[in-house]
């Protein structure tokens, strides 16, 4: 949800997916600028960028996906303006759910549309890639997402990824 004063905006932001795809060291490369391996679970945090005359504060929520949290997934959903969905590029199974997750997103969102957004995570190991850059561009397109393949551990494309966010910000009414 995008709540707009004369001077600011506040952006709520929710990442999915399964667990250990990188959700919450992308988050924190963004935030703090560098990589935590195994960082503890993120829940929820604040980040204040400033451009021009306007404050944009992003809420990330880190929802995650596990059983007892996964009752609370409504609420993140109709809250949130962008939601990233998140997959690893070295495990296939990850990829696989992410129609899932995008499913789970549709059921529950009760008329709120938010930008969605599909993430292959872990760029760094390329070598060990299980999902090609062209299956997350053909499954990004066929669900109407953006795509970004990004590297949680080197930085690569994470801070285009969330330039992108604030553009759409700054653009939404």
């Amino acid at each position: 949800m995008i709540h707009n004063t004369e001077q600011s905006k506040i952006i709520k932001v929710v990442q999915i997916g399964n667990i250990y795809v990188g959700k919450s060291s992308l988050y924190l490369r963004y935030h703090q600028g560098e990589f935590i391996d195994n960082p503890n679970y993120i829940d929820f945090y604040n980040k204040i960028i400033n451009l021009a005359e306007k404050q944009i504060t992003f809420q990330f929520w880190d929802y995650r996906s596990n059983e007892k949290f996964f009752s609370l997934s409504h609420y993140f959903y109709n809250q949130s303006s962008i939601v990233m969905i998140s997959y690893d590029i070295t495990n296939r199974q990850s990829f696989d759910r992410v129609q899932f997750w995008f499913e789970d997103y549709n059921q529950k969102k009760q008329n709120k549309v938010a930008l969605l957004v599909l993430i292959g995570n872990k760029y760094d190991l390329e070598q060990q890639r299980k999902v090609s850059q062209k299956e997350g561009k053909q499954l990004a397109n066929s669900l109407g997402m953006l795509f970004f393949e990004v590297s949680s551990k080197t930085g690569y494309q994470v801070n285009e990824l969330f330039e992108s966010l604030i553009s759409y910000a700054i653009n939404v009414n």
